[in-house]
């Protein structure tokens, strides 16, 4: 028996270091110093005590936990321990979480309230984000409406900002932002970008319309980082009211998912505007016939688009835009050709997904002379009062275009001069289909312990008389 000895001594050893830190309000200083100092070891954990933690200013964390033992940083009673003030929040570790924070009337002492990298190049990674709320959380010197002129990002703030590898964000509430900027922004490095973040569960309520540029709620890469794979998956979400702007997520890199999301009379859409071989599948879109409300826009090459719901969508239902450019290569001339501008939507699949009462199904506009390409329409279903599908310049888009029997019913009874559809005798029954969308998207979404992100889920479930 005494082999067995040593290895269990190191075992209890190693949890009899790890320690329990309790701060409040009271000891904020002691608090900054603790979480800057790099001397959190495997299984610590920072609890805050309730109170309000006001102008905390800039932290960074470059501590290491393990996957099975992380150094957790969180509420000793979710949502009683309450950020606010300036705030510069750096992880640069790896397997750190923040747990039941309350982000309340916080602002970004630079760009970022939370950002995964510490000194530049220096990224956390394996970190979570879990149960936290940023509401209302605005620099007063910030503009809440767009500046002609400017770029977007000089009077812009960031709420979370996500470097590195590996990292989650779930479970959380943000809502009431007003200042432009992202809610949540995908940076990806110049080389090895590939970095598997999970955001999935949150709830992510009003944002009021910000009249321009750089307002999307989750942005997934930038123009210039647009042909790399992000692999980040978007994904159980829930955007109520995001009114921002007219792109609600941006993908602007590829091999991306969103999945299972419910878009709810949120004045925008879900928009593959830079990057490739993205996969959109099993969304959900209600609009109430709210204008604005839309649903999935593509351009660039090789999406997958499966299985989505679009519902009295008072813009597109679907939007599959014309190009500019061919798709970018080593060899093409970007002074030329930017990032920035529209290459050509190609080899896209889209395919199993439903619009009903959407005001338009739009193939083909926009300016540019690079048509869709392979484009192919399979078994998608197509309900409205009229044919409302808009094919701009029939003679150059509809070449690219394979419709195979997607199926379709118009109020008016006219009919459809376009092979690959079918005509149905009645409007298919989707209501009960879309109920039940609707409740699993919002199972388990937001924070729970948070009152704001109830309503707003009682808001939802009250549409469909779910209780």
């Amino acid at each position: 028996m005494k082999r067995f000895l040593f290895p269990l001594l190191c075992v209890s050893a190693f949890f009899v270091n790890a320690a329990d830190y309790y701060f409040t309000p009271a000891q904020q200083s002691a608090l900054v110093d603790k979480l800057n100092s790099g001397t959190l070891k495997p299984g610590d954990n920072i609890i805050m005590r309730d109170g309000t933690y006001n102008n905390l200013g800039t932290i960074t964390i470059d501590d290491r936990g393990t996957a099975t033992d992380t150094i957790k940083i969180r509420a000793e009673h979710p949502g009683k321990a309450i950020i606010s003030g300036e705030t510069e929040l750096k992880i640069s570790g790896s397997y750190i979480e923040l747990s039941g924070l309350l982000f309340n009337k916080a602002n970004a002492k630079n760009l970022c309230i939370i950002e995964l990298q510490g000194e530049e190049g220096k990224y956390g990674s394996n970190c979570r984000i879990t149960n936290c709320v940023m509401d209302d959380c605005n620099h007063p010197l910030r503009s809440e409406k767009a500046v002609k002129g400017v770029k977007p990002i000089t009077v812009s703030e960031y709420w979370i900002a996500l470097h590195g590898k590996n990292n989650r964000v779930d479970h959380c509430y943000f809502a009431n932002k007003r200042v432009g900027g992202l809610v949540v922004q995908v940076w990806l490095p110049d080389s090895d970008a590939v970095n598997n973040h999970l955001i999935d569960h949150n709830l992510f309520g009003f944002r009021q319309p910000y009249g321009g540029n750089g307002a999307e709620t989750i942005r997934i890469g930038n123009s210039w980082s647009s042909q790399s794979e992000s692999r980040t998956t978007v994904e159980d979400n829930v955007f109520l009211h995001c009114d921002g702007e007219n792109e609600i997520i941006s993908v602007k890199s590829g091999y991306n998912t969103v999945r299972g999301n419910l878009f709810f009379e949120s004045r925008g859409g879900l928009v593959c505007r830079h990057g490739h071989n993205n996969i959109l599948q099993s969304n959900t879109f209600i609009g109430q016939n709210l204008p604005g409300t839309a649903g999935i826009r593509l351009i660039n090459q090789g999406h997958t688009v499966y299985d989505n719901y679009c519902g009295r969508l008072g813009d597109f239902g679907l939007l599959v835009r014309m190009g500019v450019f061919e798709k970018p290569t080593p060899d093409t001339d970007l002074e030329k050709e930017p990032l920035t501008s529209y290459h050509r939507a190609e080899n896209i699949n889209i395919a199993n997904n439903s619009f009903i009462d959407c005001k338009v199904i739009d193939l083909g506009s926009g300016y540019g002379d690079k048509a869709p390409r392979n484009v192919r329409m399979t078994n998608n279903y197509f309900c409205n009062s009229g044919n409302n599908i808009r094919i701009t310049k029939p003679e150059t888009v509809m070449p690219g275009l394979n419709f195979i029997d997607n199926r379709y019913y118009w109020d008016d009874r006219a009919p459809m001069r376009i092979t690959g559809f079918i005509p149905l005798d009645s409007r298919e029954n989707t209501l009960s289909a879309e109920r039940q969308r609707v409740l699993k998207a919002v199972q388990g979404a937001g924070a729970q312990w948070y009152t704001p992100s109830n309503d707003n889920l009682k808001y939802i479930t009250d549409k469909y008389n779910i209780k």
